[in-house]
């Protein structure tokens, strides 16, 4: 799992991954609540993918992206903060949140055209 998301991309592999992998003992059970409150201290880091239960019953290991933005204060319908994605896509949805092309709403919708509601790609 750590090596597809490690993965360079690109047709020649010339997109390096900003993955930074956690494993600390720490971590374990955390709720996703715990795990955004900590990424939310970095104000750069715009979305975390945690590996929880659900990612290792998983057959296709689908880690779980939580938006670490402050929550908007939006009555009717509050957007996304979480979504499933697979290990290769988190390059994609990370590149396309640092240049600000797609916001983490527009991922959390792809993945919901998924029957599993896992985002592969776009």
């Amino acid at each position: 799992m750590v090596a597809a998301a490690s993965r360079a991309r690109g047709p020649h592999g010339e997109y390096e991954a900003q993955v930074h992998p956690v494993d600390d003992p720490v971590w374990a059970g955390a709720t996703p609540e715990a795990v955004r409150a900590a990424a939310g201290r970095d104000t750069d880091l715009g979305v975390v993918f945690l590996a929880d239960r659900t990612t290792m019953e998983s057959a296709r290991l689908a880690l779980l992206a939580l938006d670490t933005g402050d929550e908007e204060e939006v009555l009717d319908d509050p957007p996304a903060r979480e979504f499933r994605a697979s290990p290769a896509a988190v390059h994609e949805v990370h590149v396309n949140l640092m240049i600000a092309n797609l916001d983490f709403a527009d991922f959390a919708e792809a993945a919901t055209e998924d029957p599993e509601g896992i985002l592969e790609h776009l």
